[in-house]
């Protein structure tokens, strides 16, 4: 037989539980009538004594036939019985001493078993530490060690240290935040935050002149001014060419020509205004 771990057990056998005591109970009662017997000696002694006394011999007869049917009724008991013990001792003798045996190993097998329960629960209480020394580390990785516990309970953390992960991610994304800030003020200055009627939105609604939009949209106008400025400087001065070459020519000036012209002029010398009012484009020369 075996099992599912490997080990090897013994095999065992079925023995017939049937005793042969014919043969030994013969030989013992052989032995008890035997030359060196007791029941040989005990008519040896008869003998002896008969010889002393004065009794007849249907008395010698009596006293011999009662012993002897006593001795052999003692023998043949003692005999039977020692037959059976010694046919039950041969039979049962093998299996006693392979019980012995396999509780011998029984007990070695159990003893092994307890010393690996006991190791195990050694790895098991080392894996137990490990996975909290583990738990602790990473703890202290992601959140800080702890600065202060709970008055009422050991286990219970009240305040962390500023350290770990977690910590420098609030203080990445509190960077960022001021980063956001920054950019926002350099764009486009301090913004009102203020709900927009229109939508009923919480938004930026207007900055001041601190940030780059506004001097970008100021560069803008000062680009369209000089554009406007360009025209007229090339009108001013092609009637003001115009107007040399008909003096020269000696031609009559025309009046409308003039007064286009000196409007060039007096606008270019006058200040500029980034919305002209209506009916005073600066493209209109007339």
């Amino acid at each position: 037989m075996g099992n599912t771990c490997g080990t090897t057990l013994d095999s065992f056998s079925k023995e017939d539980g049937d005793l042969d005591i014919l043969q030994k109970y013969t030989d013992l009662m052989q032995a008890s009538i035997g030359e060196e017997s007791i029941y040989m000696r005990a008519k040896d002694t008869y003998s002896v004594i008969f010889k002393d006394l004065q009794i007849t011999e249907s008395e010698k007869a009596k006293i011999v036939s009662e012993s002897v049917n006593t001795i052999i009724a003692t023998l043949s008991a003692t005999a039977m019985q020692t037959s059976l013990q010694w046919a039950k001792d041969e039979r049962d003798g093998a299996y006693s001493l392979a019980k012995v045996k396999a509780d011998t190993d029984l007990a070695i097998a159990q003893a092994a078993k307890v010393a690996e329960e006991i190791c195990l629960a050694e790895k098991q209480t080392e894996k137990v530490c490990a996975d909290i020394t583990a738990t602790i580390a990473g703890s202290i990785r992601d959140n800080g060690s702890v600065a202060t516990y709970d008055a009422d309970s050991s286990c219970t953390p009240t305040a962390l240290n500023d350290e770990g992960l977690k910590y420098q991610q609030t203080l990445l994304v509190a960077s960022d935040t001021y980063s956001k800030y920054a950019d926002a003020f350099r764009k486009s200055g301090v913004v009102d935050i203020l709900t927009d009627a229109g939508d009923n939105t919480l938004k930026g609604m207007s900055g001041d002149d601190a940030g780059y939009t506004w001097q970008q949209s100021e560069n803008a106008e000062r680009q369209r001014i000089a554009y406007e400025d360009s025209k007229r400087t090339h009108a001013a001065n092609s009637a003001a060419s115009m107007i040399g070459q008909m003096l020269t020519a000696e031609v009559d000036t025309n009046a409308d020509d003039v007064n286009r012209w000196r409007k060039a002029v007096d606008f270019l010398l006058e200040d500029y205004v980034t919305t002209p009012a209506a009916g005073n484009s600066p493209c209109n020369l007339s």
